[in-house]
């Protein structure tokens, strides 16, 4: 089983962007649940090495030094997932795992192109391009190309659904019961 690293913000930093709508101890209260969630379906994925690479740094920065140091404690390989997949399922990290037993770079797309997800073998396989102007998975996919690899890209609705925008938590309150008390503020 691959070791998984979940980057997160530091929780006073985290949804930035819903700003708008919430404010710092509601964005706070919703990174620290879907945080909680996504750990949770790791280890009922059967995952049982979890890290958390904490930073404040740029996303690609963080998510690199979390690789180098699993890579250093002999981790062969790595899944990387986001900390805001609040559909996020057991069956998604179970499609990444089977998907990684064909390619040793696995991308998991994001709704809006992003990266939600890597599966990486050996965990620096690649170098990490989060956080761009261009949209992640396909620049994550020429790199793995780039790098000799044939990556192989998961397109699943508990991986691809993020929460980013105002418009997202609307969805997410109106569809999960776990997080409908913020449907007053989205």
């Amino acid at each position: 089983m691959p070791t998984a690293v979940v980057p997160v913000k530091s929780m006073s930093l985290a949804k930035s962007r819903l700003a708008g709508v919430l404010d710092a101890a509601g964005r706070r209260a919703l990174a620290e649940q879907m945080l909680t969630h996504v750990i949770g379906i790791l280890r009922e994925a059967g995952l049982s090495s979890i890290r958390i690479a904490t930073g404040d740094r740029d996303l690609n920065a963080d998510a690199t030094s979390a690789a180098r140091l699993a890579e250093a404690d002999g981790a062969v390989d790595l899944l990387l997932v986001m900390a805001d997949l609040p559909y996020l399922s057991s069956q998604d990290i179970a499609a990444m795992i089977e998907a990684g037993r064909q390619s040793p770079v696995v991308i998991a797309e994001a709704k809006d192109g992003g990266t939600n997800a890597l599966l990486l073998r050996p965990p620096t396989a690649i170098e990490f391009a989060f956080s761009t102007e261009t949209p992640s998975a396909a620049l994550h996919a020429e790199r793995a190309t780039a790098a000799g690899f044939a990556p192989r890209l998961v397109r699943r609705p508990g991986l691809a659904r993020d929460i980013d925008t105002p418009a997202d938590l609307a969805a997410l309150a109106s569809d999960h019961a776990a997080y409908r008390v913020f449907r007053h503020v989205a």
